[in-house]
């Protein structure tokens, strides 16, 4: 995907060069995890060896909209992006080249023993704030990634990412998008990499840009399985080389005319065409969004697109309709009540009005819920309201909305919950905590014995697997 715009006076230049100058950019060094698999197999054990050298796999330079990702493994491979763009490119410092690429793209993985597949991007993430990590000095929370319903441990992905530092994702790693932070441990069955080193350095330009004198190369073809959801699949026209929709039996539902199909979320799939403008089709290929938009992103089904306009974004129904006119610096949609938006390198909450529901002057909302926002402040968790006054007496190490009007704290190595004023309802004892649902809380005190609690921290049953 190639977004070209051009800077038509020298000041304006000046002032973004300045802008970014001032920004965080983080280093992640990363390293194979040690796996700790009950068998080995072929992998692991090649793992193993790899994972002993002491060399670095991976680094990792991110800032608030770019990523630069150096793979080490059998020979040095880069990949630069912006996610406020959508753009990335691979860099070869060999043939002093770049091509064009997607910032990140889905991977199959066999989901039973019989050869089904099903792609990562497809896998439904599941966050689990109670459990907390340390890795390379910062703390980490967890998510699992896995087919929608299922348990089985053979196929889920497991991240523990770092709330306080920027997304990223790339190459088969699509997923990570959806995680509210930076990955710093991914793994699979005990296979996987974690982070060894974060630390922040200088701003520099030349880490997110394609080097002077590089030429554009060629785009190998890569070998990729051409399903856009259960039913419908993308042929290529050998011409023209672009792309159309067909159904399981090879009726062509749409012709051969878009530069790229994104896979389906629910009932609608993004399209590019030739001049690389974003549009909106259905599962009938009915162009329901004309290609009009620098950009559209549609991540969960049901709710609004975001798009971009004149390097603004918006957001629009899946007819079309405005919803939200293009005026801000960036916007997310982590729910369906509400939008997470951007001014300058400070973020707020909208609802899908455009109502402001908390104004933009934080650099980390970590969760919205009940009219209130918990931000992150100096690694620090605060709850505050639409005013902006913080309503607990001190910062915590951490904090989440649990229900039930209470939150979910971490504090001296133990949980307990406390209500949005900062007072203490249930005890700090736990090892373990989870939020509430359907009225009662999972806990236990020794990670071995668990049960359940009501919002007044009775006892009400135990466990049982």
């Amino acid at each position: 995907m190639k977004h070209f715009f051009l800077c038509i006076a020298f000041f304006t230049l000046v002032f973004v060069k300045t802008s970014l100058a001032q920004q965080k950019v983080f280093k992640i060094t990363y390293q194979f995890a040690d796996p700790e698999t009950g068998t080995d197999t072929s992998a692991s054990e090649f793992i193993k060896i790899l994972a002993g050298n002491g060399e670095a796999l991976m680094h990792a330079y991110i800032c608030k909209d770019q990523m630069r990702v150096e793979s080490l493994l059998f020979g040095k491979s880069i990949q630069i992006s912006n996610s406020k763009d959508e753009t990335s490119y691979l860099i070869d410092e060999n043939s002093k080249t770049y091509t064009s690429t997607d910032i990140a793209t889905g991977k199959l993985i066999e989901t039973s023993e019989g050869g089904d597949y099903a792609y990562s991007s497809d896998f439904e993430m599941s966050l689990i704030p109670n459990e907390k990590k340390m890795i390379a000095g910062l703390s980490c929370k967890k998510a699992t990634f896995n087919l929608a319903g299922s348990k089985d441990k053979q196929t889920e992905i497991t991240v523990w990412y770092a709330e306080n530092l920027p997304k990223l994702y790339w190459g088969t790693y699509d997923y990570l998008e959806k995680v509210p932070g930076a990955a710093l441990s991914i793994g699979a069955e005990g296979l996987g990499i974690q982070a060894t080193k974060v630390e922040e350095v200088p701003y520099d330009t030349a880490l997110f840009e394609i080097p002077a004198g590089y030429e554009e190369g060629e785009v190998e073809e890569a070998s990729t399985d051409s399903a856009l959801n259960d039913h419908l699949s993308w042929y290529q026209d050998p011409n023209t080389d672009f792309f159309g929709v067909q159904d399981s039996l090879g009726n062509k539902l749409t012709p051969a005319k878009y530069a790229s199909i994104y896979a389906y979320v629910g009932d609608y799939a993004i399209v590019t065409d030739a001049a690389q403008m974003f549009g909106l089709i259905d599962l009938q290929g009915k162009e329901v969004i004309p290609c009009q938009y620098e950009s559209l992103s549609l991540d969960t089904e049901g709710a609004p697109l975001v798009f971009m306009k004149d390097q603004k974004y918006g957001l629009l129904d899946n007819n079309g309709k405005l919803l939200l006119a293009a005026k801000y610096d960036f916007i997310s949609v982590p729910s369906l009540s509400h939008a997470l938006y951007n001014e300058g390198d400070l973020t707020g909450v909208l609802d899908l009005k455009g109502n402001v529901l908390i104004p933009a002057k934080y650099e980390t909302i970590a969760e919205y819920r009940d009219n209130l926002a918990l931000i992150i402040e100096n690694l620090t968790y605060q709850l505050v309201d639409k005013s902006g006054k913080k309503l607990l007496p001190t910062g915590q190490e951490y904090l989440s909305f649990a229900g039930e009007k209470l939150l979910l704290v971490f504090k001296d190595n133990t949980y307990g919950y406390i209500d949005y004023s900062g007072k203490v309802v249930i005890p700090f004892k736990f090892q373990n905590a989870q939020p509430f649902e359907n009225g009662l809380a999972l806990v236990s005190e020794d990670l071995e014995n668990f049960y359940y609690i009501n919002a007044k921290g009775k006892f009400i049953k135990k466990y049982e697997e």
